[in-house]
């Protein structure tokens, strides 16, 4: 048993370093410039790779419809995952941090293979957008309020220099409907602290402006809090020279675009919901496959299932990025100014 789990990871580690090669390849491809990752990125891309490779696993497991291809490297494409993998490790997001990056395959109905959409989870952004802040915050504290809670904020003024709040959660078993949240955001210079307060009109604006309600619908809590954790972020002053970089500015004007993306291609649409709003540490699960995918579990889950230390699951590794070819007319150019 030792020595089978010693072989599944000299496999997985083996198959990571291709990864870390073929992003490189494919990117210096699409773009027309060579890529050099430090160590450290190679190894947030190794990371990447890992959780990647986790997902389609879990996602072959679940496939009911055998019409769909198979969850599996060969069908993954490339070409978009190498630019997206590049962006995310250069803005130091790292895979195997909870909620930094969600890994979810979907079928493209135009290049009949899966995009990886590596969607970036609450704690994701709270990393890169703090970390793209002029001043950097020492801490920020998100919450939502419900209606038994009390809360008061202590806005600046002349006199009153440092801004903060009151809050109380009086009846912590039955606190009632969410009425609303705030953000606080502390630096090292208290002065320099500021309070986001999002109304329960605010949620509803976002509501009302997703393009999907179903996410709401289903998750009017935990939509909420990614509401609050996204208005506060947005809230920082950031670094110009930071924000016009390459990697900060694809990631965020891209978010839009693959969503209307993903609306128009054909694919087994999946449930992202990042966060535990009782919880503002960023410990929380990972979403499951099954919840992420939206299919009813297979019967057995050992169909269609491949592990690294089983022979099935090495055939599966051969070849891994190997004679991948762009598909015609497909090729993606990186949208640098889109915010």
């Amino acid at each position: 048993m030792t020595e089978q789990k010693q072989g599944a990871t000299q496999l997985i580690e083996t198959n990571s370093t291709k990864f870390v090669a073929a992003v490189s390849r494919q990117f210096a491809a699409e773009i027309g410039s060579a890529l050099a990752f430090t160590e450290y990125e190679k190894t947030l891309a190794q990371h990447l790779f890992v959780k990647i490779d986790n997902s389609l696993k879990e996602f072959e497991a679940k496939r009911n419809d055998q019409n769909k291809p198979a969850y599996i490297w060969a069908n993954v494409n490339m070409n978009k995952l190498a630019i997206d993998a590049v962006h995310r490790v250069n803005l130091g997001l790292d895979a195997l941090i909870p909620n930094h990056i969600h890994t979810i395959p979907y079928l493209n109905g135009a290049t009949k293979k899966y995009d990886i959409d590596l969607q970036i989870g609450y704690a994701g952004k709270d990393f890169y957008r703090r970390d793209a802040a002029i001043d950097k915050p020492v801490g920020v504290i998100y919450e939502l309020v419900y209606s038994t809670d009390v809360f008061k904020p202590h806005k600046k003024s002349l006199n009153n220099q440092i801004e903060s709040y009151e809050f109380e959660i009086t009846n912590p078993f039955n606190r009632g409907n969410v009425i609303g949240g705030f953000g606080y955001v502390m630096y090292a210079e208290p002065r320099n602290n500021f309070l986001v307060i999002v109304t329960e009109d605010d949620f509803k604006k976002s509501e009302s402006a997703a393009k999907s309600k179903e996410f709401w619908n289903k998750y009017p809590v935990e939509m909420r809090f990614k509401t609050l954790v996204n208005r506060t972020t947005a809230k920082l002053n950031l670094d110009p020279r930071k924000v016009n970089s390459k990697s900060y500015a694809y990631v965020e004007g891209q978010e839009q675009e693959d969503r209307v993306q993903r609306e128009i291609a054909e694919h087994a649409n999946s449930e992202v919901i990042d966060i535990n709003p009782e919880d503002a540490k960023f410990t929380d699960a990972e979403p499951t496959a099954e919840q992420s995918q939206g299919e009813k579990p297979a019967e057995s889950t050992d169909k269609g299932q491949t592990d690294a230390s089983t022979p099935e699951g090495q055939k599966q590794g051969e070849g891994l990025f190997q004679g991948q070819e762009k598909p015609s007319g497909q090729k993606r150019s990186p949208s640098w100014g889109k915010r």
